[in-house]
């Protein structure tokens, strides 16, 4: 897979350098002046250009809210000037944009381009309008933008030398091939995390970062390598990527952050923004000419509050001692600098509106790596609290299933797993009972009896296929698997009297043990709980008792239909 993605960067990178050498640009064309002014559909170009007084000549005052934008070119009365070939403009929607070219006679000849007639350059992101018939005779360069959705296809309008049109210069080209190959980064190694750490922020960054992605192949204008979107097409799923965009990260921040390091009012208010953003990017979509005023407007709005809350929300995570966060504060202030700015330049009309692409996509790429490595240390830090949650789980299941003083296994552990270690093969049980232990209590105290009982664990120890149990006061049990179970079962019960006599000096007798053994013969079909199992070696173990104790009764079965009973 990494391979195969490294092929498609390496095509993309270098279809894209071959662009390059194709259109490079071949300089600005000068022009002595630019000036726009606003008009309505029924005016007429010469009736707004006679009114000097309409006319901003200083790059700013773009606005949305008329039916059409005039935008002029005034060039320069000289004999060595390149001539414009196109016009060239930052990608967005519009309805229909009419170019004149005006010689200094005053003569125009005028043509209109729709969305479908407009080339996209597949080296930056801009779209390509010709310009054709312009000579030394020219003055100016006529457009008229009809309902345009975007103030940057406004404000960034130039005149190109070039037919085609000129794009991104080639360093500035690899540069932008290069941190779209970095937004993938984070998609592989989200995904291989989320193998292991199912977390709700692993899949909301994944969700982020696909936004971004996809957002940053309109953006740079590299998506027209792969296929030619529709005007419209385009223009909408920019702006639901980028609505996705703001909504995924206030729900990859909230998710981020540790569970007490962000005040729930905060946590809960992001959870209910998050899906607005996606709605107001559908929204402002809609290609109807009600919403083209306010859809720009809406976009950098829903942006800005997603900006203001996750400044408040890290800010209050950095108070309550989060390490998260900090992740989030290094990633993230470049980005939302870079935002506050684009928003700031789209509503002071002193500011020039810009998408600012290059220093945008370095700080999406930044934004990216540091939550990536973010994530990261998240992983680790939840597999070190899982691992030793873990620890301690088993350690107070060990603690909780082991007998204190023998330090057996008690009879809750076997009665839980008897039906999983029957399975296994474990289908011989004995259960032992120490003879007259009462009189070892009774004459040598309790401090004596518990070092007797010790002394029965050391001799019932467990290995691979023995396991050994206390069941309560001087009773013991064993399960076995493997071949001659019911012999080892007696030699573990006549070890006993040999091991207390080693380990507890000065008792006036030999301590011996009376056992109840069932064993099965794994040629048959026996199906047993362990209480009838239990109980049955118990009737044997009383048995034993019976006939005069330090003994073992046995039975072996293939089935409880047909046991054979034998004393040993």
């Amino acid at each position: 897979m990494i391979r195969g993605l490294g092929h498609f960067l390496a095509f993309v990178l270098l279809w894209t350098l071959g662009c390059a050498a194709a259109t490079a640009q071949a300089g600005p064309v000068p022009v002595a002046r630019v000036c726009h002014a606003e008009a309505e559909m029924r005016e007429a170009w010469q009736d707004v250009a006679a009114q000097a007084g309409r006319w901003r000549c200083d790059g700013l005052g773009w606005t949305l809210a008329t039916q059409s934008v005039l935008i002029r070119f005034d060039l320069p009365d000289t004999s060595d000037r390149l001539l414009p070939q196109s016009l060239i403009t930052h990608t967005g929607n519009f309805e229909r944009i009419d170019v004149g070219v005006i010689d200094r006679q005053g003569r125009a000849r005028w043509a209109s381009h729709w969305p479908g007639d407009v080339r996209h350059l597949a080296t930056g992101p801009y779209m390509a309008i010709p310009v054709p018939g312009v000579t030394a005779e020219t003055a100016q360069i006529a457009v008229r933008v009809v309902r345009p959705w975007g103030k940057t296809s406004l404000s960034e309008m130039r005149l190109d030398p070039l037919a085609e049109g000129g794009g991104w210069p080639l360093k500035l080209i690899v540069a932008m091939a290069a941190i779209c190959g970095m937004l993938l980064v984070p998609l592989l190694i989200n995904t291989a995390f989320y193998s292991v750490l199912p977390e709700r922020y692993v899949i909301w960054h994944l969700v982020m970062v696909s936004a971004m992605l996809l957002q940053a192949a309109f953006a740079t204008g590299f998506a027209h390598l792969l296929f030619q979107p529709e005007m419209e097409w385009e223009w909408q799923a920019s702006n639901i990527a980028f609505s996705t965009m703001a909504g995924a990260g206030l729900l990859f921040a909230i998710h981020f952050i540790e569970g007490d390091r962000l005040d729930p009012r905060l946590r809960k208010l992001a959870a209910r923004l998050a899906p607005l953003m996606w709605l107001v990017g559908v929204l402002a979509s809609i290609p109807l000419e009600a919403v083209r005023p306010c859809s720009s407007l809406a976009m950098h709005l829903s942006v800005g509050v997603a900006i203001v809350m996750l400044v408040v929300a890290m800010t209050d995570a950095h108070h309550r001692g989060s390490r998260a966060v900090r992740f989030l504060i290094i990633g993230w202030t470049p980005l939302m600098a870079i935002g506050a700015w684009r928003i700031l330049a789209h509503f002071v009309p002193t500011l020039h509106p810009t998408e600012a692409i290059l220093p945008y996509q370095l700080s999406l790429a930044f934004e990216v790596l540091v939550t990536a490595l973010g994530i990261v240390s998240r992983f680790v830090e939840v597999r070190q609290e899982r691992d030793e949650a873990t620890a301690r789980a088993l350690e107070l299941e060990g603690v909780a299933d082991r007998d204190p003083l023998t330090g057996l296994r008690n009879r809750r552990t076997i009665e839980v797993r008897f039906d999983e270690l029957f399975r296994r093969g474990f289908r011989t049980m004995a259960v032992l009972d120490l003879d007259h232990f009462k009189v070892v209590n009774d004459t040598h105290g309790h401090a004596t009896g518990d070092m007797v009982l010790c002394a029965v664990a050391h001799a019932l120890a467990d290995d691979r296929d023995t396991r050994a149990i206390r069941m309560g006061g001087e009773e013991f049990l064993l399960l076995l698997r493997g071949h001659d179970t019911a012999a080892r079962a007696e030699r573990c019960r006549r070890a006993i009297s040999a091991r207390i006599t080693t380990e507890v000096p000065g008792l006036e007798r030999i301590v011996t043990a009376s056992m109840g053994l069932v064993e099965h013969d794994t040629r048959g079909n026996l199906q047993i709980d362990f209480a009838s199992l239990y109980a049955r070696c118990d009737q044997l173990l009383y048995e034993a008792k019976r006939l005069g104790r330090n003994r073992t009764m046995r039975e072996k079965v293939t089935g409880f239909q047909s046991a054979l009973a034998e004393a040993v």
